[in-house]
């Protein structure tokens, strides 16, 4: 695997397999195609990336190692099989030439880490949030700007954060005010909660539920529980009265968290904050579609 990784990033090129026999290196697809489907059953990720994958986009890789890289795709679809290739044995044939620029951990939203399937060789990032981050992260990268940034719809914070993000914000705002997440208590099947909190000082217990976009949060909900519960609302759309127990974060509390907080966190979330910062001077639109890619 380190050896084929080394090859692509040596080559400037990100593929998969499904050799020919005669080797024969095209860019006409139909010529390719009749070949290889003599002798394969299914073609499927070459079909995917000769249809789908064009100069411009975007696609995200890892090594084996899970390091992580972001490419920006220089060309279309080609059957390209080298010498060394066939040498060392190398299954990447049906490529994409690329430039590739290695990412640090904590510079990869969990978004883009989930679509790392291992049944999959390749497949679609379908989050606006991913794509437009993945285009931020290029120019940055890069040190050009490469790719607009769209500053009217991402003009908040919180618009920027994903469900996960945000509970993570949520996650790191309480534990500098003295609460304790018990992170076994994170669990995506909970319903009423998104984990608990303890309380060092005294061993309180606090339940914590946090939602995005437009979907309300009901004090009245959480005012029967024998604890203290902690609310976020990214817009702040509460309704009920509650109780002395349900206490609600305003976005206000968190955005001042986070300008307080901004040296330290980690750097995905640092990005997503610049993003819907000031604006910046842009230049061409990318092609829309941007992929995660994956070896065979």
């Amino acid at each position: 695997m380190q050896k084929t990784f080394d090859y692509c990033l040596r080559e400037g090129v990100l593929g998969v397999g499904w050799r020919t026999s005669s080797g024969r290196n095209t860019c006409d697809w139909d010529e390719y195609y009749r070949e290889a489907s003599r002798e394969h059953e299914n073609l499927a990720v070459c079909k995917y990336i000769h249809k789908w994958v064009g100069p411009g986009d975007l696609a995200w890789t890892r090594d084996p190692f899970g390091h992580y890289y972001l490419a920006r795709v220089l060309s279309g679809w080609e059957y390209w099989a080298t010498e060394e290739a066939r040498r060392l044995d190398i299954d990447i044939a049906n490529i994409f030439r690329c430039e590739l620029k290695r990412v640090d951990t904590d510079e990869v939203p969990g978004k883009i880490v989930a679509c790392f399937r291992a049944s999959r060789s390749i497949q679609e990032i379908a989050d606006d949030k991913a794509c437009e981050y993945s285009r931020y992260l290029w120019n940055t990268l890069s040190g050009q700007v490469i790719y607009e940034i769209d500053k009217a719809k991402y003009s908040d914070a919180f618009m920027m954060l994903d469900a996960e993000e945000t509970e993570d914000v949520v996650f790191l705002y309480l534990q500098t005010i003295g609460w304790y997440v018990v992170p076994h208590s994170r669990k995506g099947d909970s319903m009423t909660f998104e984990y608990l909190c303890v309380n060092p000082l005294d061993g309180q217990v606090a339940g914590v539920q946090v939602k995005t976009g437009n979907t309300p949060l009901n004090r009245d909900d959480y005012a029967p529980f024998p604890h203290t519960v902690f609310l976020f609302q990214a817009n702040d759309i509460y309704s009920g009265v509650g109780r002395g127990n349900v206490e609600c974060i305003s976005r206000e509390q968190l955005m001042a968290f986070l300008e307080k907080a901004v040296c330290w966190l980690p750097k995905s979330l640092r990005r997503k904050l610049e993003i819907t910062g000031p604006p910046h001077v842009v230049a061409q639109q990318p092609v829309a579609a941007d992929v995660a890619s994956r070896r065979r």
